[in-house]
Formats: C-alpha cells, sequence, structure tokens
C-alpha cells in the first residue's frame, strides 16, 4: 500500500567490514552522525579451528549432488505484437494467443495521484474506486450482474503513476468485455448514493495501518524521505478524504481521463482484424485534450543519518525500515543497480543481508532490500523485523552490510549467480498473453520499450563486474540514511540514547505527515 493510497495497483550507515562473523560489536563513531561499528575478533583460534575440521570434512567427497548450471540468458522469444492507435490518440497495444478461449483488455491511463495536488489528495483513488459503481446506462448493480452472468471480472484501480481498469473473460463475450471497459472509464456517473461506501473503505484503509508495523513504518518513511512538497510523502488523512465530493470526482475525471494520456492492452483469443473495428466503435467517443505537463519533483537530500522512533508499546518485536534515495526504472545504471542489489538483499536466504543478518546473527527471520522499478526517482530500502532488545545490533549488521557492498561491491560469482536467477525466473513471468502485454504497457508507460520486455535478461548480464561495483558506489549512501522504527519505545530508545544520532521518538497515533505533526502534536 502506498503511504497515501488506498487503492494499489499491478524493496544502513555502519561499519567497517566485520573481521569475524561471531565477533562482538564495539561503538566506534568514525563516521559523524552515522551508524558505525567495528568488530573484535575474540575468537579468531576458534574460528579456524572450526573452519579446518569443515574443510576437512566436505574434502574430496564424491557423493554429493551437484547443483545445475543456470540457465543461460537469452532474448524472450515474444509472440507478435500489433501495435496501432486510434485518431484520438488511444494507443492499443494486442497480443494474440490461441491456446486458450480467453480474452483479457487492461487499459492505463495516466492519471493518479502524480496528478492531484494538496487540495485533491485521494481524488485519484476515490474517481478509480467509482467507476464500478454507475455509469450513465448502468447501475452499480447493473454492471456486477452483467460481468458476473459471463463468469468475468471487472476492476479499476488507482497508484500515483496512473489508473488501471481490466476486463477479462471468454473470448466470446469480448464485445462485451469492450462495452463494459469503455463505459466505466468514458461515461461514469458517480452516484452520490455509492460515495458514502467508498468513503467508508478508504477511512477504514487509514485507520487499519496503525495496527500494521509494517504499513504504519512505510508511511513515516516515505513521508521523511520525499517530504511534504513532493506527491510520494503526502500523507492522505481522514479530513481530506471527507471532503472529497461529486465535483471534485468530475473534474479530476474530465482532466486527466483522456485517450492521448491511455495505453490499451489486449491479450488473448482475438483476430486482429476484427478486433480493431469492434475497439474504434467502442472508443471513438472519447476526446482528446491537451493536459498541463506534471511538475518536477525532486528528493530532499540527507545531512547525515536520523532515526524516526514510532513507540507501540504493545509489540513484542520492532519493525526497521530504512534507506535513502534510489533510481528511476529508466536510469541507464539501473540493470547494475538490480543485479547489486540482488546480491545484497534481494535473493531471499541467498542475499548477503539473510546470511549475515540472519542466518549468522540469528537477529531477524527475514530481512531484504529493494530499489524498485519506479516512473520517477524513487527509494532505497530495507525492512527487517528483529526483538524489541536487538534492534542496534540489528541495525549495526545491516548496515555494516550495506557499507561493505559500497566499497567492494559483488563478486564475479555473486554476479553470475544473480544473472542466472533472473534468466531462468523472467521468462516465467511472462509465459501468458496477459503477462506479456502487461510487460509491454508497463515498459511502454516508463519510456523503456518493447525491447527491455525482449532484451532484459541480455542487458542484465551484460553487466559486467566493473560496473556492478560502480553501481554499489554510486547509489549506496551508508552514512545518511533515513531510520525508521515501530517498536517499544523504552526498550529500543536507550540504546540510541549514546550513539550520537539524531533520534525523534513520537507515539504511534502521532499524525504521519511531518508537517501535521508539527502542527498539532499528538497528546
Amino acid at each position: 500500500m502506498k503511504s497515501r493510497r488506498l487503492i494499489a495497483w499491478s524493496a544502513l550507515a555502519i561499519a567497517s567490514t566485520l573481521a569475524c562473523a561471531g565477533g562482538a560489536p564495539k561503538p566506534a563513531p568514525t563516521h559523524a552522525g552515522s551508524i558505525d561499528v567495528q568488530y573484535e575478533n575474540n575468537s579468531a583460534g576458534a574460528t579456524g579451528a572450526t573452519d579446518a575440521a569443515a574443510a576437512a570434512f566436505w574434502s574430496g567427497r564424491k557423493d554429493l549432488i551437484s547443483a545445475p548450471p543456470p540457465p543461460k540468458p537469452a532474448a524472450l522469444a515474444l509472440p507478435k505484437i500489433d501495435r496501432f492507435t486510434l485518431p484520438n490518440g488511444l494507443q492499443v497495444v494486442v497480443v494474440a494467443r490461441k491456446d486458450l478461449p480467453l480474452v483479457s483488455f487492461g487499459i492505463a491511463v495516466r492519471a493518479g495521484g502524480y496528478d492531484e495536488d494538496r487540495d485533491s489528495l485521494g481524488v485519484s483513488d476515490f474517481v478509480a474506486a467509482m467507476l464500478r459503481r454507475g455509469t450513465k446506462s448502468r447501475s452499480a448493480d447493473d454492471i456486477s450482474r452483467t460481468i458476473d452472468f459471463v463468469g468475468g471480472t471487472l476492476d479499476a484501480q488507482a497508484t500515483n503513476e496512473g489508473t488501471t481498469a481490466s476486463c477479462s473473460a471468454l473470448s466470446k463475450d469480448t464485445g462485451l468485455c469492450l462495452d463494459l471497459l469503455s463505459d466505466i472509464l468514458l461515461r461514469p456517473s458517480f452516484p452520490e448514493s455509492e460515495m458514502a461506501d467508498v468513503r467508508d473503505q478508504m477511512l477504514a484503509a487509514l485507520a487499519s495501518r496503525y495496527d500494521n508495523p509494517y504499513e504504519l513504518a512505510t508511511a513515516h518513511f516515505d513521508n521523511q524521505l520525499f517530504g511534504d512538497k513532493h506527491p510520494d510523502g503526502w500523507v492522505l488523512t481522514p479530513a481530506e478524504v471527507a471532503k472529497i465530493g461529486r465535483p471534485q470526482l468530475e473534474k479530476f475525471w474530465k482532466t486527466f481521463y483522456r485517450p492521448n494520456r491511455a495505453i490499451l492492452a489486449v491479450a488473448g483469443d482475438v483476430d486482429v482484424a476484427r478486433l480493431r473495428p469492434l475497439i474504434d466503435k467502442a472508443f471513438r467517443g472519447w476526446a482528446r485534450a491537451d493536459v498541463a505537463a506534471r511538475p518536477t519533483w525532486t528528493i530532499p537530500p540527507l545531512t547525515g543519518t536520523r532515526i524516526l522512533l514510532v513507540d507501540r508499546p504493545d509489540l513484542t518485536q520492532a519493525t526497521l525500515l530504512l534507506g535513502h534515495a534510489g533510481i528511476a526504472h529508466a536510469d541507464p545504471r539501473w540493470y547494475a543497480v538490480t543485479l547489486m542489489n540482488y546480491v545484497l538483499g534481494g535473493s531471499d536466504f541467498a542475499s548477503r543481508l539473510m546470511i549475515e543478518v540472519r542466518s549468522k546473527r540469528g537477529l531477524t527471520y527475514g530481512i531484504g532490500s529493494s530499489f524498485g522499478a519506479s516512473l520517477y526517482q524513487g527509494a532505497f530500502r530495507v525492512s527487517a523485523a528483529t526483538k524489541n532488545e536487538t534492534v542496534w545490533e540489528a541495525l549495526l549488521a545491516t548496515v555494516n552490510e550495506i557499507r561493505q557492498m559500497k566499497t567492494d561491491g559483488p563478486t564475479a560469482v555473486e554476479l553470475d549467480k544473480a544473472k542466472g536467477y533472473y534468466a531462468g525466473s523472467y521468462p516465467f513471468s511472462l509465459q501468458t498473453a496477459a503477462g506479456v502485454a502487461g510487460a509491454v504497457v508497463a515498459a511502454e508507460q516508463h519510456a523503456l520499450g518493447v525491447a527491455y520486455v525482449r532484451d532484459l535478461p541480455l542487458r542484465l548480464a551484460a553487466v559486467d563486474e566493473a560496473q556492478a561495483q560502480a553501481a554499489a558506489r554510486d547509489t549506496l549512501s551508508p552514512d545518511t540514511l533515513l531510520v525508521v522504527i515501530v517498536g517499544k519505545g523504552d526498550v529500543i530508545e536507550p540504546q540510541l540514547a549514546k550513539t550520537g544520532i539524531q533520534v525523534e521518538r513520537i507515539n504511534f497515533k502521532a499524525p504521519i505527515g511531518a508537517a501535521e505533526r508539527a502542527a498539532k502534536p499528538a497528546p
């Protein structure tokens, strides 16, 4: 869930390299205002003896099963992709596949949270939720009965980047799917009788984030990192949901729901020659219009490490979320960064963070990192959960791995494993025609093109060790981190008190927005 969005659409500065995996941490702040540690090697003899015994045990064994070699990266064999553009500017992508009598329509409209302003916060989510609630000729019940009768699905969801509406059914019901999809997009009525229910759902989602430590940490992290002048940092409040009325919905829809800002993807058992006139008829009445360009946003730079401690006394474990500004999906470094992050924390039990923080130290059940694939500059994030009593130790171990990765980058062996993973797993995500169509649309929206979908394994395979090391040096900042901790404050705060790092402690019920909190602090 987004920090302020309610409907989702289709992951520290600490130390010098560990001298010994089992050493005890000894704080030694060599980086001002950062999380830093050195480890004393108090068990070198025992460790050496253990390593020697292990080597002797495994040496010369003939009864071991060898792992199969990783798949070789190759360009994806995409099915035939047909493309055309309607006179009103609507782009259409068709991926025909006859193996199953199914058809899937998905339309992505550039109308989302990035098109809101501070006075219309939440309206894009509200509009998307209302599309199925009634049109000029159909009530909400009519729409549900019609799609349910043919065993299909019809849905609409919004994110900051845009809104997607989709319809899937048997291929014999292609015309019906097109009729319903075009009806909710071109002729929504936004009935007042349905608005209360949508508003209640949005308010319930806002209230629920206080019951989910990870969602609460994410909301605070986004607000703190992106700031109150960036849409990714805005925090939707109950008061803002309450003031959304029908005029705001109609204004947003009329302004931003335009065919020249949309891409329609069709996948499944279709004939392009017969389909094109049906699409033209369904969307002919959708008028194009020029829309002002989105503003340019920047992420405020971090000047040092700072910690926000969100106190929730009833929690038996703490949730940690830390990171800093990341990169956009279209950044040329994205391929090298993706491989580097796989080694760091993006590969489940094989990642450095899982090995060091979980397997060796037993400080968490799971930990992972991500850079994401966002339209605009996103965030680098590391998330984990640990006991309240081991928060500082977990932070030290985590940031130490980030620092080591920044210094040395991934090894050639680690890089090869990462490339093998993507070479083997990526094709499985595009086995269906709908998967291919969705990937093509997503690539188009991020200005990457069809070549990105086809050649992703090859582009990742082309990254060499020097490029991956440069990506680590350029995109990891262990000395300037934002850390959000949701846990038992009375146990955690003493661990942070002597570190010299800026720490702000708030109650978990305090307003999430920093500006709102400053203006109206919680009791």
